[in-house]
């Protein structure tokens, strides 16, 4: 899964911060995939993010994500 990596999708369950745990929709290969999301700062649903890191039992570390220039 390391390759989830430089992955961007959407929050669907927001993320507290910290440990809390919460849900984003990753954009991969052609469609979509959820995964359990953790981020070190709230993030609200609808959100974009970027996948930053990868640990076990499909739980993706996420950043904030913003496209430059939209």
């Amino acid at each position: 899964m390391t390759s989830l990596i430089g992955a961007t999708g959407d929050v669907t369950v927001s993320i507290g911060g910290g440990e809390q745990i919460g849900e984003v929709e990753l954009l991969i290969a052609g469609g979509s995939e959820r995964f359990l999301a953790r981020c070190p700062y709230p993030l609200a649903e609808g959100e974009s993010v970027l996948v930053v890191g990868v640990r076990p039992g499909r739980v993706v570390d996420v950043e904030r994500w913003s496209v430059p220039g939209w």
